[in-house]
């Protein structure tokens, strides 16, 4: 920890601004450049909070329930089987296999019959993992509004996470691009600098020879 601070107390004696004449005008314009960067990564913050926010609403939108969304209807189990390449819900699955749960081969999917609230019956292929079971034949089965087989809607902690993960990404890549664009111009800077210590140190030894000789 105290390194840490050690390094930051650094960091503001070398970039702050003052008077010193030790002082060269590529100093100061790296100073300005660190500025710049802190400031694009703290302007940042406001495309950060958007984005939390628009992922935010679409989790809440995704959690409703009910009539015109997802919603929870009774289904019965018709036969369950490992198969490949089923197309359910607009989604193919290819090359299903069983999968193993405690030692035990499971069906990947299942030949099941639900209920629409409006009292439609439907058949179809459906993923075992959607399917959530009430005993050995009847389960029951989330469907979104065109009646298909659904996944379970988010739970509010999971939409609260996203929109956390969206603003650390938006933060995480302007300080990236900040840094790498700080780091370019430094690294610029650097060589000006070299060049002007090698002429610095080549017009004191054409001194110190005429002085000499």
């Amino acid at each position: 920890m105290r390194s840490i601070v050690r390094w930051v107390a650094s960091r503001l004696r070398r970039y702050r601004p003052d008077r010193n004449p030790l002082r060269r005008r590529s100093d100061r314009i790296e100073a300005a450049l660190a500025a710049a960067a802190l400031a694009a990564v703290l302007f940042a913050a406001w495309p950060a909070a958007l984005a939390a926010r628009t992922v935010y609403d679409g989790g809440v939108a995704a959690e409703r329930v009910g009539p015109g969304t997802r919603q929870l209807v009774p289904a019965t189990l018709v036969e369950a089987t490992s198969i490949g390449g089923t197309s359910i819900g607009g989604t193919s699955i290819a090359n299903t296999s069983a999968v193993t749960a405690n030692g035990r081969g499971l069906p990947a999917v299942s030949l099941a019959r639900w209920t629409l609230p409006s009292g439609e019956v439907r058949e179809g292929m459906v993923p075992v993992a959607l399917l959530l079971r009430d005993g050995p034949a009847n389960a029951r089965l989330w469907v979104d509004a065109a009646g298909r087989p659904a996944a379970p809607p988010p739970q509010r902690a999971e939409t609260v996470t996203r929109a956390g993960l969206a603003a650390a990404g938006v933060v995480a890549s302007a300080a990236v691009l900040a840094w790498a664009c700080f780091a370019l111009a430094r690294h610029r800077l650097d060589r000006r600098r070299y060049r002007e210590w090698e002429a610095a140190w080549a017009a004191a030894d054409q001194r110190w020879r005429r002085h000499h000789i």
